[in-house]
């Protein structure tokens, strides 16, 4: 099994590209949301070009499960052919739980409420564009970062990818692990 997760592509086609090349062998991608759209508070990112981006995903040939963003509208499901759920995204895979979700007004006693309700092994969000990877009991929380708009302080623009030998996050630029936790 190998999952890709990813956040906060923002319409950014070439970091799509690089994301990509790291997932073309992923049997299913997850998308923490702010898909299209740069959002008003974001300067636009180098590779913008949210219609060859629309293109990529719809032509995508790997699953890919989409949970809203703050920065996703109506409009973006009008020329996606791939379901935005909202607000969250809850699947099982492989006996494994995962609930995904942007990110936007969710508490530290919401997320823990929610692991617990749905038994989650993976709480998958996005939003903050600064990769997260730990623990929660038996849960792993996991921020993927953001693969065009990083907000952390060198810059790096990020990918997470869950396989049989655990989970990580990847610098897009470079194929380093930056975070990890194996199993």
């Amino acid at each position: 099994m190998k999952i890709g997760v990813i956040s906060d592509t923002h319409g950014d086609y070439t970091s799509w590209e690089k994301a990509i090349s790291y997932l073309h062998d992923a049997d299913l991608i997850l998308h923490a949301g702010d898909v299209l759209y740069h959002g008003p508070r974001n300067d636009i990112p180098s590779g913008y070009n949210p219609k060859k981006l629309i293109s990529a995903i719809n032509d995508c040939k790997i699953p890919i499960l989409i949970s809203k963003g703050n920065c996703d509208a109506s409009v973006d499901q009008m020329v996606l052919n791939i379901p935005i759920q909202s607000p969250y995204v809850f699947a099982v895979i492989e006996n494994k739980r995962f609930l995904v979700q942007h990110g936007v007004q969710i508490s530290e006693d919401g997320i823990q409420d929610l692991i617990f309700r749905y038994k989650l092994d993976y709480f998958i969000t996005g939003h903050t564009h600064i990769p997260v990877l730990k623990r929660h009991d038996n849960c792993i929380i996991v921020n993927p970062g953001s693969t065009s708009l990083s907000k952390r302080d060198d810059g790096i623009n990020t990918i997470s990818i869950i396989d049989d030998d655990g989970i990580y996050i990847l610098d897009i630029d470079t194929g380093n692990k930056i975070l990890e936790i194996k199993n």
